[in-house]
């Protein structure tokens, strides 16, 4: 007779295996998050004190990968110069 346990134990640990790569991919879309955060608000303060072109067209880009990180930013609300420095960005 085949003991039915060892398919069980395979099923228990691929679905902790699947929960831990899970946990895995959620750490490091934080930690890129977290990261492209960083450099963007470096950028806008950049582009705040230079007011280059360069600079605006970086925090754009910064903008454009948070916002497929899932993160959105209103680019149009950034740059309208709003008087209201608690304007929620996000």
């Amino acid at each position: 007779m085949l003991n039915p346990a060892p398919k069980y134990q395979d099923s228990i640990a691929r679905d902790e295996f699947t929960a831990f790569l899970k946990g895995f991919q959620d750490y490091e879309k934080g930690f890129l998050v977290k990261e492209k955060e960083d450099l963007f608000l470096d950028a806008y303060s950049e582009w705040l004190r230079t007011k280059e072109e360069r600079s605006k067209l970086r925090v754009i880009r910064l903008a454009w990968e948070l916002d497929l990180l899932g993160e959105h930013i209103d680019i149009n609300r950034l740059f309208s110069f709003n008087p209201d420095p608690a304007a929620n960005l996000y």
